[in-house]
C-alpha cells in the first residue's frame, strides 16, 4: 500500500513502544504528540475488511477519528502570460462630505461657545442671541477652511509600484 496524507482535526497522543537497550528493561512505552493541522502521511490498515486505523512510520498507531484524509489536486493552467487587471483602489471609510460635516459640527458648537465665553468675560457688551449665531456662522467657516487647507489636501502615498 502507497502512503497517503491524512490532517489531523484534534490534539491527541499516540503510545509508541521503544527499545531501550538496557537488558533489565528492554522496552518502555513512550507518547507521540500530534497537534490539530499537523499533516502525517501513514498507511491505512484494516480489520474484518473495514478500515481501523493509520500506522505512521510503521510504530504509531492513529485513530480514524482524529484525521481526515487530504485530498490534492495537480493544478493546471492554460493560460499565457500574465494579465493585467487593474489595480485595487481602497477608499478611506469617511469620505470628504463626511469630514466637511464634521467640521461644520464641530466648528459650530466651538463658536457657540466662544460666543458664550466672551459674554460670561464681559468681552462682549450686550449678551444677545445674534452672537451666539455669528460665532456659530464663524466657527462652521473655520472649521471647513482647516478640513480643506490641512486634512484633504494632503498628499496621498503611492500604493503603485
Amino acid at each position: 500500500m502507497a502512503l497517503k496524507s491524512y490532517i489531523v482535526t484534534q490534539d491527541f497522543k499516540s503510545p509508541v513502544v521503544r527499545v531501550t537497550g538496557v537488558p533489565h528493561k528492554p522496552q518502555e512505552i513512550r507518547f507521540k504528540r500530534f497537534r490539530k493541522g499537523d499533516i502525517i502521511k501513514g498507511e491505512l490498515k484494516h480489520a474484518n475488511n473495514e478500515p481501523a486505523f493509520i500506522l505512521v512510520g510503521g510504530a504509531c498507531v492513529v485513530p480514524l477519528n482524529v484525521v481526515k484524509e487530504l485530498v490534492t489536486k495537480e493544478i493546471v493552467s492554460n493560460a499565457e502570460g500574465a494579465e493585467e487587471k487593474p489595480p485595487i483602489k481602497i477608499t478611506p471609510k469617511a469620505g470628504p462630505r463626511m469630514k466637511y460635516l464634521d467640521a461644520v459640527i464641530v466648528g459650530s458648537l466651538l463658536g457657540v461657545g466662544g460666543a458664550y465665553l466672551a459674554e460670561k468675560q464681559g468681552w462682549i457688551a450686550m449678551p444677545d442671541k445674534k452672537n451666539k449665531i455669528y460665532g456659530a456662522l464663524i466657527g462652521a467657516a473655520v472649521g471647513l477652511y482647516f478640513v480643506y487647507r490641512f486634512k484633504l489636501n494632503k498628499p496621498k502615498p503611492n500604493t503603485e509600484e
